[in-house]
């Protein structure tokens, strides 16, 4: 009888151990969406060399774009400040989106934030970043 108990209780042990463990992603996705896949230009990490101008053109191509769509946020704003000097969101993001940086100061290293947010699935989330300077 106690062994009957003994297995029973390892049986069931072992039953509540497996459909409680975490399901693995073997597919790569986030609340079954695939996972955001973005190629930035200038690109993701870059320290651009500092250019004329105030003006600076940033391309964000979405190359795995959610079936339910995606939101493009760019900040953008002088290393170690937390105050952006600017800021956009692109509500119904294109695979292919063409963003002017506007304002820039001049002879200070700034950094670029991209965050790319799937609509239906606020934890698919792509985030980039890189440096540049106006002169």
């Amino acid at each position: 009888m106690k062994n009957l108990i003994l297995g029973l209780s390892f049986l069931f042990v072992l039953a509540v151990s497996v459909s409680c463990k975490k399901k693995k992603d073997d597919n790569n996705t986030k609340c079954g969406e695939q996972e955001l896949k973005v190629a930035t230009t200038p690109a993701n990490g870059a320290n651009d060399a500092a250019q004329p101008g105030t003006d600076f053109s940033l391309y964000v191509k979405i190359e795995t774009m959610p079936a339910g769509g995606a939101t493009i946020t760019v900040t953008a704003k002088a290393e170690g400040s937390s105050s952006p000097y600017f800021t956009t969101t692109i509500e119904n993001a294109l695979e292919a989106n063409s963003i002017l940086i506007t304002k820039t100061p001049k002879n200070v290293t700034c950094v670029v934030e991209t965050v790319v947010t799937s609509k239906t699935c606020n934890t698919n989330q792509w985030k980039g970043s890189y440096r540049y300077a106006a002169k």
